[in-house]
C-alpha cells in the first residue's frame, strides 16, 4: 500500500472503524485511542497490507486494541474492588427502544457484540467477519446466533417482547 492509498483509505475507513469501535465499547476516549492505534499499525504495516485488505486490517487492529484496553480496565476495576456488575432493568422502567438495544448490546460478550455489529449493522459477510476477528465461518455463525438469542432475551426482560 502506498502513502497515497493509505491516505485515501483513512478518509474512507476511519469513520467505519470509529462506528465499529463505538458499538463494541461505550467509552469514546477508549474508542478514539483504539482507532488511532489501528491507523498507526496500518501505517507501520503498509508495505505488507494490500489496499483491498486495508479496511479489514484496520477494523481487526482496532478491535484487538479495544479488547486489550477493555480487558485491562476490567482487571484494574477488579483489583480496586470495583468489579463491573451488569444489572437488568426492571420491566416497568420505560425508555425508548434504541436505548434498550444499546443497553442489551452492552450485556453481550465482546466477540458477540462485535460480530452482531459487523453483520447486522455494517453488512459484512461471514467470511469477512471471520477474517477481521480471526474466526472460522462456523464460529461466526454460532456467535451471531447466540448474540441474537441473548439480545432477544435481554430485550424481553426489559419489557420489549415482539412475540417471536
Amino acid at each position: 500500500m502506498t502513502a497515497k492509498e493509505y491516505n485515501k483509505g483513512v478518509r474512507l475507513w476511519a469513520d467505519d472503524a470509529m462506528r465499529f469501535a463505538m458499538r463494541c465499547c461505550p467509552s469514546r476516549p477508549d474508542c478514539e485511542d483504539a482507532v488511532q492505534e489501528a491507523l498507526a499499525s496500518l501505517w507501520d504495516h503498509r508495505d505488507e497490507v494490500s489496499s483491498d485488505k486495508g479496511k479489514g486490517y484496520l477494523l481487526s487492529a482496532a478491535y484487538r486494541s479495544l479488547m486489550m484496553t477493555l480487558r485491562h480496565n476490567k482487571v484494574v476495576q477488579q483489583h480496586a474492588g470495583q468489579a463491573d456488575v451488569e444489572t437488568v432493568t426492571a420491566p416497568d422502567e420505560r425508555f425508548d427502544l434504541r436505548e434498550a438495544i444499546e443497553r442489551a448490546l452492552q450485556t453481550l460478550p465482546e466477540v458477540q457484540r462485535a460480530i452482531l455489529q459487523l453483520r447486522d449493522v455494517e453488512g459484512y459477510s461471514y467470511a469477512e467477519i471471520g477474517e477481521i476477528l480471526a474466526l472460522s465461518d462456523s464460529q461466526v455463525q454460532v456467535y451471531l446466533f447466540r448474540a441474537r438469542v441473548n439480545m432477544r432475551k435481554q430485550l424481553k426482560q426489559m419489557g420489549y417482547d415482539n412475540n417471536r
